[in-house]
């Protein structure tokens, strides 16, 4: 035999039932915001590490004669001396 539901809980069925969709929906929004900034973060970190990867050649001759263009931007160094070992 099925239990009936008690009367306050009938009476109120569309109201809880809303509640309960509110408050799953924004754990899932809250999750998925979640998600996605650290997808981005991701990304940022990729880019950066692929550009100085990229940029390796450059970087170096920069390090070796403190005269550095990179990305077609000419960059002053304001404390370098030069490594003639190198």
């Amino acid at each position: 035999m099925l239990a009936a539901a008690p009367a306050w809980f009938s009476e109120n069925l569309l109201l809880i039932a809303g509640v309960t969709l509110a408050v799953v929906t924004l754990l899932i929004v809250r999750m998925v915001q979640k998600a996605m900034v650290r997808l981005i973060l991701l990304g940022v970190v990729a880019l950066v590490a692929g550009l100085v990867y990229a940029n390796r050649e450059p970087l170096e001759t920069c390090a070796r004669t403190c005269s550095c263009s990179l990305g077609g931007q000419t960059v002053t160094l304001p404390l370098c001396q030069r490594d003639l070992d190198l």
